[in-house]
């Protein structure tokens, strides 16, 4: 058993106690708060550093968060030498592990391989003991690739703990978020990019399902802490993300009524304490232009365009505006092989009508696209990475609407709670989505990931379940305005 999996069962021992006390079927169960004789010890929450690159719209970054004060060196390989930088301090640790100290730097371009020095540093760090961080070839100059050969893509990770009523199991039966994000990571092959497509934090009263890090005795009831994200995301993805540099895409679970802090603390590209308290908060980030070689991906926020109603924090009168705004921004900053990714779907269906007709989401979001200059999206965006709908979905119109509407592929079904499915694909076929026809539906309702890769001329998709198979019918060529020969 490694050093790795020894910290990573340590701090699980918390989910599979409280596994014990509540199911989903059963709803909430009573858990004492006096929690100290079952191994909880808030005083001294178990300490750990992690590391992880991300790419970002400047290049790609390593960024470690620490309960320790100050942060350590990184060493880069450039070529046959090495150079050693100190990482720079985003903003100082609080209470951990209600926050915890955020460290980055810009890789060099030119650097092939980097690791946190570990020798300074007073805590165990993850995912890798070593230090050693995924640096992506395809960004290097003159990379012997252009751009990724295999993106993993997951969404709606979190294990979903609501203020009262059911909620859900967060063991390795009920909540699959580590053997998903375990199959991501090698299967079919390692990935060298990995997408998150929003909404890591789902434990809105943590205390109903506490853990050493969030919802112990001590630690509050708030959900929107580094110990939490940690819990609901970093220690079951830590094998992803010792594999690969991520994208993060915010959710409508990371806008500023709810969490938010925890987003721009951690995740987001442009770290910050006081986003979410400034005023107005910052609900809407504006458009970031990511290289990953020569794939450009377009990262939109679109955590205020929930079809459950806007938080209370987001400008309610300005969402149209702002979005139409947004999506000019998008159509202009197109180039080459180019993606688009939004948390909330552009067009998914989510159910039917009385009538069976198609019920999709997100109508805010199509006025947009009307209201902007082109009036649609740029026919250079290849497809749309969207979640929100706890499901998998791949959607077109068949590729010869007069109005480009690039393929939407939805991948909501990573962990969380899974939505119903109630409806037959093929009987919605040629119904109309936001005005038009559509031209294909495969929908799964299964936890698992997407995998893109592309192996010749043309990009390639695929639906694996949480133990990394193929799911039959979801292989598809991604062709110009649809899939094409799904199998």
């Amino acid at each position: 058993m490694t050093r790795r999996t020894v910290l990573r069962l340590g701090v699980s021992v918390g989910l599979l106690l409280a596994a014990a006390l509540t199911s989903a079927a059963a709803g909430p169960a009573a858990v004492s708060s006096d929690l100290a004789g079952d191994g909880y010890n808030p005083a001294n929450p178990p300490r750990m550093g992690w590391a992880w690159t991300q790419l970002v719209p400047d290049g790609v970054q390593v960024r470690y968060a620490t309960p320790e004060a100050t942060c350590p060196f990184v060493v880069e390989t450039i070529g046959t030498s090495t150079q050693r930088h100190q990482l720079v301090p985003e903003f100082q640790v609080g209470a951990y592990p209600s926050t915890a100290t955020l460290c980055a730097r810009r890789v060099n371009p030119a650097a092939t391989a980097a690791r946190i020095d570990t020798s300074g540093v007073g805590v165990p760090v993850h995912p890798d003991p070593q230090g050693n961080v995924p640096i992506p070839g395809y960004t290097q100059p003159n990379p012997a690739r252009p751009r990724p050969a295999s993106i993993a893509v997951i969404g709606d990770t979190g294990c979903r703990i609501p203020a009262s009523g059911p909620m859900q199991r967060c063991d390795a039966q009920g909540w699959p978020l580590a053997e998903v994000t375990d199959s991501a990571a090698t299967k079919p092959v390692p990935p060298d990019l990995a997408v998150h497509v929003g909404d890591y934090l789902y434990r809105t009263s943590p205390r109903r399902q506490p853990t050493d890090l969030c919802g112990a005795a001590g630690l509050g009831n708030n959900a929107h802490t580094w110990g939490c994200l940690v819990t609901d995301f970093f220690l079951p993805a830590e094998e992803l993300l010792g594999r690969a540099p991520f994208v993060f895409v915010r959710g409508n679970h990371e806008n500023c009524g709810r969490g938010g802090e925890a987003w721009f603390r951690y995740l987001a590209a442009e770290p910050s304490t006081t986003a979410c308290t400034s005023n107005p908060p910052q609900d809407f980030s504006p458009p970031e232009r990511i290289r990953a070689g020569s794939l450009t991906l377009l990262n939109m926020d679109t955590s205020c365009a929930s079809d459950e109603g806007p938080a209370p924090t987001c400008d309610r009168g300005a969402r149209l505006a702002r979005y139409t705004a947004e999506f000019d921004t998008v159509n202009a900053n197109v180039s080459g092989d180019t993606f688009l990714l939004s948390h909330t779907p552009l067009w998914a269906v989510h159910g039917r009508t009385a009538n069976d007709n198609p019920l999709w989401i997100d109508e805010l979001l199509d006025d947009a696209i009307r209201a902007s200059g082109l009036q649609q999206l740029n026919p250079g965006i290849g497809a749309v990475l969207s979640g929100h709908v706890h499901l998998y979905q791949a959607l077109d119109f068949g590729g010869a609407a007069v109005t480009y509407r690039p393929p939407q592929l939805t991948v909501g079904a990573s962990g969380t709670t899974l939505d119903p499915k109630d409806w037959v694909d093929s009987q919605l076929v040629g119904k109309d989505v936001d005005r038009l026809p559509l031209g294909q539906l495969i929908t799964r309702r299964e936890w698992g990931y997407a995998v893109l890769s592309r192996p010749g001329a043309a990009w390639h998709v695929g639906f694996h379940d949480r133990a990394g198979n193929p799911v039959a019918g979801t292989d598809c060529d991604l062709g110009v305005g649809q899939f094409v020969n799904c199998q």
